[in-house]
Protein backbone atom coordinates (compact mmCIF):
# COMPACT_ATOMS: atom_id res chain seq x y z
CA UNK A 1 0.00 0.00 0.00
CA UNK A 2 1.76 3.64 -1.07
CA UNK A 3 0.52 6.41 1.28
CA UNK A 4 0.70 9.67 0.02
CA UNK A 5 1.06 13.08 1.87
CA UNK A 6 -1.83 15.33 1.07
CA UNK A 7 0.58 18.50 0.25
CA UNK A 8 -2.01 21.42 0.33
CA UNK A 9 -3.45 21.53 3.63
CA UNK A 10 -1.26 21.51 6.42
CA UNK A 11 -3.03 20.91 10.34
CA UNK A 12 -0.69 22.56 13.22
CA UNK A 13 -3.39 21.17 15.66
CA UNK A 14 -6.16 22.13 18.15
CA UNK A 15 -6.59 24.19 21.10
CA UNK A 16 -9.11 24.46 23.62
CA UNK A 17 -9.22 27.80 25.51
CA UNK A 18 -12.61 28.14 27.01
CA UNK A 19 -14.63 25.73 28.40
CA UNK A 20 -17.88 26.05 30.71
CA UNK A 21 -19.60 23.14 32.54
CA UNK A 22 -22.89 23.79 34.14
CA UNK A 23 -24.19 20.82 36.10
CA UNK A 24 -27.92 21.77 37.51
CA UNK A 25 -29.17 18.60 38.28
CA UNK A 26 -27.69 15.12 38.35
CA UNK A 27 -29.01 11.65 36.50
CA UNK A 28 -30.93 9.79 38.48
CA UNK A 29 -29.52 6.68 36.59
CA UNK A 30 -28.53 5.53 33.08
CA UNK A 31 -32.52 5.07 31.69
CA UNK A 32 -33.25 9.27 33.04
CA UNK A 33 -31.85 10.26 29.38
CA UNK A 34 -33.64 13.76 28.96
CA UNK A 35 -33.35 15.32 25.14
CA UNK A 36 -30.04 16.96 24.19
CA UNK A 37 -29.61 20.38 22.42
CA UNK A 38 -26.35 20.64 19.91
CA UNK A 39 -25.61 23.56 18.27
CA UNK A 40 -22.09 23.89 16.24
CA UNK A 41 -21.20 27.31 14.79
CA UNK A 42 -17.93 26.80 13.06
CA UNK A 43 -16.33 30.03 11.59
CA UNK A 44 -13.15 30.98 9.96
CA UNK A 45 -10.51 33.95 10.79
CA UNK A 46 -7.91 35.03 8.34
CA UNK A 47 -4.95 36.67 10.27
CA UNK A 48 -4.00 39.26 8.70
CA UNK A 49 -0.81 39.79 6.69
CA UNK A 50 -0.51 35.77 6.56
CA UNK A 51 -2.27 34.71 2.78
CA UNK A 52 -1.24 31.10 3.38
CA UNK A 53 -2.84 30.43 7.53
CA UNK A 54 -6.60 30.48 8.52
CA UNK A 55 -7.91 29.30 11.94
CA UNK A 56 -10.92 27.72 12.58
CA UNK A 57 -13.15 28.39 15.49
CA UNK A 58 -15.82 25.58 16.82
CA UNK A 59 -18.19 26.94 18.97
CA UNK A 60 -20.24 23.92 20.54
CA UNK A 61 -22.84 24.34 22.71
CA UNK A 62 -24.85 21.33 24.10
CA UNK A 63 -27.60 21.37 27.07
CA UNK A 64 -30.16 19.32 28.33
CA UNK A 65 -32.85 21.26 30.08
CA UNK A 66 -32.77 21.05 34.20
CA UNK A 67 -29.69 18.72 34.24
CA UNK A 68 -26.57 21.37 31.90
CA UNK A 69 -24.78 23.66 29.90
CA UNK A 70 -21.50 22.77 28.31
CA UNK A 71 -20.01 25.41 26.09
CA UNK A 72 -16.66 24.63 24.50
CA UNK A 73 -14.60 27.01 22.25
CA UNK A 74 -11.59 25.80 20.03
CA UNK A 75 -9.30 26.55 17.94
CA UNK A 76 -7.97 24.68 14.71
CA UNK A 77 -4.64 26.22 12.99
CA UNK A 78 -4.15 24.88 9.55
CA UNK A 79 -1.64 26.28 6.71
CA UNK A 80 -2.05 26.23 2.91
CA UNK A 81 0.20 25.57 0.39
CA UNK A 82 -1.53 28.84 -1.65
CA UNK A 83 -3.61 31.64 -0.71
CA UNK A 84 -6.55 31.58 0.76
CA UNK A 85 -8.38 33.01 -1.51
CA UNK A 86 -9.15 30.92 -4.29
CA UNK A 87 -11.90 28.54 -5.29
CA UNK A 88 -9.90 25.20 -4.59
CA UNK A 89 -9.01 26.72 -0.97
CA UNK A 90 -12.16 27.60 -0.45
CA UNK A 91 -13.43 24.41 -0.84
CA UNK A 92 -10.31 23.03 1.85
CA UNK A 93 -11.13 25.94 4.26
CA UNK A 94 -15.10 25.46 4.09
CA UNK A 95 -15.38 21.59 4.31
CA UNK A 96 -12.27 20.20 4.81
CA UNK A 97 -10.52 21.73 8.17
CA UNK A 98 -13.76 21.65 9.97
CA UNK A 99 -13.99 17.69 9.21
CA UNK A 100 -10.00 17.36 10.37
CA UNK A 101 -10.75 19.34 13.57
CA UNK A 102 -13.71 17.81 15.07
CA UNK A 103 -13.00 14.61 15.92
CA UNK A 104 -10.64 16.14 18.43
CA UNK A 105 -13.31 17.99 19.39
CA UNK A 106 -15.63 15.42 19.47
CA UNK A 107 -13.53 13.44 21.77
CA UNK A 108 -12.66 16.37 24.16
CA UNK A 109 -16.39 16.17 24.85
CA UNK A 110 -16.34 13.22 25.34
CA UNK A 111 -13.22 12.67 27.51
CA UNK A 112 -14.97 15.58 29.84
CA UNK A 113 -17.96 14.70 30.04
CA UNK A 114 -16.78 10.63 31.04
CA UNK A 115 -14.86 12.17 34.03
CA UNK A 116 -17.50 14.49 35.34
CA UNK A 117 -18.22 11.57 37.63
CA UNK A 118 -22.03 10.83 38.29
CA UNK A 119 -23.32 14.00 37.48
CA UNK A 120 -23.59 13.19 33.82
CA UNK A 121 -23.20 10.59 31.40
CA UNK A 122 -20.52 10.25 28.82
CA UNK A 123 -21.48 12.24 25.72
CA UNK A 124 -20.39 10.99 22.15
CA UNK A 125 -21.17 13.25 19.73
CA UNK A 126 -22.51 11.39 15.82
CA UNK A 127 -19.58 12.28 13.07
CA UNK A 128 -20.20 15.53 11.87
CA UNK A 129 -20.45 16.48 8.00
CA UNK A 130 -19.77 19.90 6.95
CA UNK A 131 -20.75 21.86 3.26
CA UNK A 132 -21.60 25.33 2.48
CA UNK A 133 -19.39 28.66 3.56
CA UNK A 134 -18.64 28.88 6.96
CA UNK A 135 -18.90 32.70 8.65
CA UNK A 136 -15.57 34.59 8.57
CA UNK A 137 -14.79 35.93 12.14
CA UNK A 138 -13.56 39.24 12.46
CA UNK A 139 -11.23 40.93 15.57
CA UNK A 140 -12.37 43.56 16.90
CA UNK A 141 -9.96 46.34 17.24
CA UNK A 142 -9.85 48.75 19.76
CA UNK A 143 -8.81 52.41 19.95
Amino acid sequence: MEIKVQPILKFHGVDIPNVNVNLTRHFNNESDQPEVELEIMPKVFYPEGKQNEFTIIIDLKISSKDYFNIAIVAFGSFELNKPTNDLESKTFINTNAPAIMFPYVRSFLSTLTSNLGSGIIPIILPPHFFKGDLEEFKAETKS
